[in-house]
Order: C-alpha cells, then sequence, then structure tokens
C-alpha cells in the first residue's frame, strides 16, 4: 500500500514538528492563549491533532471557522463543537441536556439517542436572542461548567481570521476577548493561513486580542527531518528512495508538508512503473492547476500582472524601476495597491532577501 497520504496527517505520516508540540503542551498546561499562523497546506490542522492527542486530562475541542459567514455561525460553530464533545464524555448521557442547560442558558438545546448507536445526538439553536448576547457569554458559561466539574478544556479555533470578514467583526472580536480574557479553565489555540489578517488581529494596539496571546509562526520541516522521514516511508512500502530524490522532493516543494506528502504519494506509485521522478512533479503542478486558475481569475489584470512579475523575476525591491519596467506594471502607486491586495491574500511575501510567492507550486505554475 501507499505509505503516504494528503489529508490529516497522523501516526507514521507526521514528520517532526517536535518543537511546537512541546510548546503548544506547555502553554495550554500553563493557561496560554496561543496563535499559530502558517500558509495554507503548511500542516496546523495536523499538528493542532496531533497536540489534542496528547492532551491527557484535558478536553480536546476543535472547531474550523473557515465556513462562517455570520456572527450566529461562529456562536454556532462553538456551541455545536463543546457540545457534542463533551456530550460524548459525559457519564449520564440521559441528563447532559438539562446540566448543559443549567450553564449556557441561552441555548436551546435538544438532544435524541441514536436507536443504531445508542449515542447521543444534539439540536442546538440560538432562539430568538442576537448572536452577540451568545457570545458574550458562551466562553464563561463553558469556564464555568469546567470548574463546577472538575475539568480543563482546550478548544482549537481553526481559520480564527474568517471573522474579521464579518458584519460586526470588532464586536465579535471584543466579545470572545472578554470570554478567554476571563477563562480560568479553558484554553485557546487559534490558528489561521491569511497572515496578515492574523498578525494585524493581536498586534494591531486599536484591535480588542492586542496582545492577548503568544504568536507563533510554523516554520519549515528541517531537511534533517524531512529527508529521512521520506526515505523511511517509502522503505515501509517496499520501494527504494535514495537520498538525492529525496532531497530532490523537498527542493520542489519548498517543504511544503501538504505537497510533499502529495508529490510523494504520486511518486510512490508512479516510480514503479518506470516514471522519473519529473513526471511526477509535472503530474503534481498538473493536479493543482485548477485550483491555481480559480484564484487567478479572481484578480484584477494589474494583479495577475505584478503576481506573475514575482514569480518570475524575485525582486529584492518590489518598487525598484528595473522591476517596474522588467514587469511593465506601471507606476508604484499601482503596484502599492496590488501589493496590498496580494499580502492580504496571502499570495506573496519577503522570504530570503526577495518577494516570493507564498505557494512554491503555483509560483511553479505562473512561471
Amino acid at each position: 500500500m501507499n505509505p503516504f497520504s494528503i489529508g490529516l496527517a497522523r501516526g507514521d505520516n507526521f514528520c517532526n514538528r517536535t518543537p511546537e508540540i512541546a510548546l503548544l503542551l506547555r502553554n495550554i498546561a500553563s493557561g496560554i492563549h496561543t496563535v499559530l499562523y502558517a500558509p495554507r497546506r503548511y500542516g496546523k490542522s495536523s499538528l493542532a491533532h496531533v497536540v489534542l492527542e496528547r492532551l491527557g486530562e484535558t478536553v480536546p475541542v476543535y472547531v474550523d471557522l473557515f465556513k462562517v459567514s455570520s456572527a450566529a455561525d461562529v456562536a454556532e460553530s462553538l456551541y455545536r463543537g463543546v457540545v457534542s464533545v463533551l456530550g460524548s464524555r459525559a457519564a449520564d448521557k440521559s441528563t447532559f441536556g438539562s446540566r448543559m442547560a443549567s450553564f449556557f442558558k441561552r441555548l436551546r438545546l435538544g438532544i435524541e439517542f441514536n436507536p443504531t448507536t445508542g449515542l447521543p445526538e444534539f439540536n442546538i439553536s440560538l432562539g430568538s436572542d442576537p448572536a452577540v448576547l451568545h457570545l458574550e457569554t458562551i466562553i464563561q458559561s463553558l469556564d464555568d461548567y469546567c470548574s463546577d466539574n472538575g475539568i480543563r478544556v482546550c478548544v482549537v479555533l481553526d481559520e480564527f481570521q474568517e471573522i474579521c470578514d464579518l458584519e460586526e467583526s470588532k464586536k465579535i472580536e471584543a466579545l470572545l476577548r472578554g470570554g478567554m480574557q476571563g477563562a480560568r479553565h479553558v484554553t485557546f489555540i487559534m490558528m489561521g493561513s491569511r497572515r496578515t489578517i492574523l498578525r494585524d488581529m493581536f498586534e494591531d494596539r486599536k484591535r480588542p486580542f492586542y496582545k492577548s496571546a503568544l504568536l507563533i509562526h510554523l516554520p519549515r520541516i528541517p531537511d534533517l527531518e524531512f529527508l529521512p522521514f521520506l526515505t523511511d516511508r517509502f522503505k515501509s512500502g517496499g520501494v527504494e528512495l535514495t537520498e538525492e530524490e529525496a532531497a530532490e522532493m523537498v527542493s520542489f516543494t519548498d517543504s511544503y508538508p501538504y505537497y510533499t506528502q502529495k508529490l510523494a504519494m504520486l511518486y510512490f506509485d508512479m516510480k514503479q512503473e518506470g516514471a522519473t521522478l519529473r513526471d511526477a512533479e509535472n503530474t503534481l503542478v498538473a493536479m493543482e492547476s485548477p485550483d491555481f486558475e480559480g484564484i487567478y481569475v479572481g484578480m484584477t489584470n494589474h494583479q495577475k500582472s505584478l503576481l506573475r512579475a514575482v514569480a518570475v523575476l524575485k525582486p529584492v525591491n518590489i518598487f525598484s524601476l528595473a522591476f517596474l519596467v522588467a514587469g511593465r506594471l506601471g507606476s508604484q502607486g499601482g503596484v502599492q495597491n496590488s501589493l496590498a491586495k496580494l499580502k492580504k491574500l496571502d499570495l506573496v511575501e519577503q522570504r530570503e532577501g526577495c518577494w516570493r510567492v507564498v505557494d512554491p507550486i503555483f509560483e511553479k505554475w505562473l512561471g
């Protein structure tokens, strides 16, 4: 069987992150809220799930905010994550609903038992109260529940920056910040991939979350860890991978965990059919093309021109006359406007002394 996967990396499919795991576990034990940020497809969710599996007595709650479009969605997502986990762990599930209602007084909670599995299934409703009233009390209510039941909870909020796009976003931030600040038995890990937006949330003095959590940037996995991981995984599947091939794979994907795993998955099968690593690399780019096309068509013509120029020229100074001329980009003002949008979308960044496209395979596609 192919030893690689492109979903959540767990068990033998998870590579390294030992320092980050240790730091997150220490922060959780100490009640320190943490912000974990990195580009898309960089392994944040896999890391979070590995950490949650190692919490011991602390109860793990995972909430994905990627699809939220309103304050009500945020409140319902939080309730659903908390209720489903606490309900599955309750010793007496028949009285769980009434006990939850005594703490989460605004929540309308229905509970039924699946006749096949015997497991509880929960129906959650905000009722007639505005969503902001739920957000004002939900974290404090969870903290009171933890105190009364002698437990601790760690809540992971994935794609946390999505609340910035919501109506009343500043009020939502303030309400969540107030709840987190007062919590004594609940620790939060907030993760996101739109790094400019996420950093602004926690580094802007005018924002509610300013200096309220420890910020951690997820670095690239060192070659000393990634290369033997690849060769060992190939060996476990009965296929040889040379150190040179492993180094080429990591170089091609720039150590992106998702792309490296996917390239390895492709090459593991293709190599047995006589294909080369270059064939697997070309296949990877072709498979990702529809996603890149979707991003590209949503841009203005000037944003497209700037993105392609960055991909091809990798400028040291993005406002230099030489770059503006070579990229046919017009004025500095036009570049400044397009650059702000590309940075907000986390598509370009300054790295290793020059401007680069964040996604290494997207960069190759653009070139």
